[in-house]
């Protein structure tokens, strides 16, 4: 009798030690309760990303950051001499660039992990390459990077490939400084403005930024 009652006690209790290892963490650094947590993440208003990770424990943090949307002006030049060092292709110099950027160690979903199989890699051009088709046509480039410390086998002799290692840890340095859950967009224009998005979205939706009216919302226009 005593086994069994044990028995149901660890069903009982297990989920409770399991919720007990999610800490939440708001935009402040303040410890908040689940349901806050969410409450803000959901509120446009507010403009948060998220980051989530796991200690050497085991015990997950989920936190929340106030740099939904970032503007910066770079180097153009500088960062189209990079993304060519990486892709072996020569880009014209009126091509707006469009970065996705995968950060490692991402919680995105229980299937991401830092291993991206040729067969991953495939299944997402599936959904990526109609969008990056369409926006060749309108001269932006879209160009996928992968934190080093992620396994990517894509094939970087192609012609046709898109997917690329950031060797050097050049853009995860100077674009993309904070990891965020489900990655992060640059829209970069030839002038050096730039847009960064971070968090889940869709390349064909960070390339409407483009339009004046989005775009003069982050980079004042001068008459």
């Amino acid at each position: 009798m005593k086994i069994i009652i044990t028995f149901f006690l660890l069903l009982f209790l297990t989920p409770l030690v399991h919720s007990q290892k999610r800490t939440y963490i708001d935009e402040k650094g303040d410890t908040i309760n689940k349901y806050k947590y969410f409450k803000k993440w959901r509120n446009k208003d507010l403009l948060l990303s998220a980051w989530h990770y796991k200690d050497k424990k085991g015990k997950r943090y989920l936190t929340l950051k106030n740099d939904l949307y970032l503007q910066e002006t770079y180097a153009f030049n500088s960062i189209k001499s990079e993304i060519e060092e990486l892709i072996n292709i020569k880009i014209p110099d009126s091509t707006v660039l469009l970065i996705e950027y995968t950060y490692k160690d991402d919680l995105c979903s229980s299937s991401r992990d830092n291993n991206w199989t040729r067969s991953e890699i495939s299944e997402r051009k599936k959904f990526t390459d109609p969008m990056r088709t369409s926006l060749i046509k309108k001269h932006v480039l879209l160009i996928s990077l992968f934190e080093p410390g992620i396994t990517l086998k894509n094939k970087p002799k192609s012609k046709y490939e898109y997917f690329y290692t950031d060797k050097n840890n050049f853009f995860r340095k100077n674009l993309f400084i904070n990891p965020t859950l489900c990655g992060s967009f640059a829209l970069m224009k030839t002038n050096g403005q730039c847009i960064i998005r971070n968090g889940e979205y869709r390349a064909d939706n960070m390339a409407q930024h483009l339009k004046p009216e989005n775009w003069n919302l982050f980079f004042e226009r001068k008459e």
